[in-house]
C-alpha cells in the first residue's frame, strides 16, 4: 500500500500544509533550478502573448472597423506599445541579472516589481507545459534573491528576521540560531505561513530571511514583496515534505552576511584599554 500525503514509512509525519496536499507521500527529487529557466519560460510567455494579442486583434479587426476606419491600427499600435514596453522592461532586469548593475535599492525593487506583473503568468505556462513546480518556483526564488543582492544592504541587525521552518533537524536549527546569535539578528520558528506573516507583522523588519520549502517561500515573496525584501533559502527534503528537512548552512551565513551591518569596533579609549 502506497503512503498517503500525510505519512511516510507507515507513520503519521507532521501535518503537511495547503502547499502539499497534493503529494503523493514520496520522498521528493532534489528541486534546484538555475535562474534561467524561469527566464526561458518569460519568453515563452511573451511569444505566446503576441500570438494571442495578434490573433486577437484579427478577429475583433472587422468590427472596429466597422465602428470607426481608423480603430483597428489604434488598437495595434497601442498594443505594440505595451508589448513592447514590457519586453523592453523585461529585458532590462535580466539584463541587471547579467552584469550586477546597477547597484541600488531602487533599481532592485523596480525590477522585482516588474518581475510581479509576469510572475503568475509565467507559473500557469509552467503547468500548462508540464515543469515541475517545484524547479520553477526554486528557479524563480534564485532570480528574486539575485535581484535582493543587488540593492546595498548594511542593515541593523535589529531590522532583518529568520525565518526558520519547525521541521528542520535540530542539530541545524541549533547551528542556523548560533549563526544568528553572534549577529545579534532575531530568529523566529514558524509551522507554515501564517505563523510567518504574524510574526513579519509584529516584528516588521526591513529584510526577511526565509528558510523553507519552495513552495511556502514563493508564497512569502509574492505577500510581502512589494514591503520589504525576501532572500529565500529553499531546504532539501530527503525525507519528504515537513520532515527533517535540511538545508546549506553556509547559504544561510552568507545571506547574514550580506544584510546585516557590522557592529562598530569598541573604543578603546572610552572603554579605557586604551594606553
Amino acid at each position: 500500500m502506497h503512503a498517503d500525503a500525510n505519512t511516510i514509512n507507515g507513520e503519521r509525519s507532521p501535518k503537511l500544509g495547503d502547499e502539499w496536499r497534493d503529494w503523493d507521500g514520496h520522498s521528493t527529487p532534489d528541486a534546484a533550478a538555475p535562474k534561467r529557466l524561469f527566464f526561458a519560460l518569460i519568453v515563452g510567455f511573451l511569444i505566446v502573448t503576441v500570438g494571442a494579442s495578434l490573433l486577437s486583434w484579427y478577429l475583433v479587426a472587422p468590427r472596429l472597423a466597422q465602428w470607426h476606419q481608423a480603430a483597428p491600427t489604434v488598437l495595434i499600435d497601442l498594443l505594440a506599445i505595451l508589448l513592447t514596453a514590457l519586453s523592453v522592461a523585461l529585458a532590462l532586469v535580466a539584463l541587471m541579472l547579467l552584469t550586477g548593475w546597477p547597484r541600488s535599492t531602487r533599481a532592485s525593487s523596480l525590477a522585482r516589481r516588474i518581475l510581479a506583473t509576469v510572475e503568475r503568468r509565467v507559473f500557469g505556462l509552467g503547468r500548462v507545459l508540464s515543469i515541475n513546480k517545484d524547479r520553477l518556483a526554486h528557479a524563480f526564488i534564485r532570480t528574486n534573491n539575485a535581484l535582493v543582492r543587488l540593492a546595498p544592504q548594511g542593515i541593523a541587525p535589529q531590522r532583518v528576521l529568520i525565518l526558520l521552518p519547525r521541521c528542520l533537524r535540530k542539530e541545524q536549527l541549533d547551528q542556523a540560531r548560533s549563526l544568528a546569535s553572534a549577529r545579534s539578528v532575531e530568529v523566529a520558528i514558524v509551522a507554515g505561513g501564517e505563523q510567518a506573516r504574524q510574526r513579519i507583522r509584529e516584528k516588521r523588519p526591513n529584510v526577511v530571511i526565509g528558510v523553507a520549502c519552495e513552495r511556502d517561500l514563493l508564497s512569502g515573496i509574492r505577500d510581502v514583496r512589494h514591503k520589504l525584501s525576501v532572500l529565500g533559502i529553499a531546504n532539501t527534503r530527503p525525507n519528504g515534505p515537513c520532515r527533517d528537512t535540511q538545508i546549506d548552512l553556509t547559504e544561510l551565513e552568507a545571506a547574514l552576511d550580506l544584510c546585516v551591518r557590522p557592529s562598530p569596533a569598541p573604543n578603546l579609549l572610552q572603554s579605557g584599554l586604551g594606553t
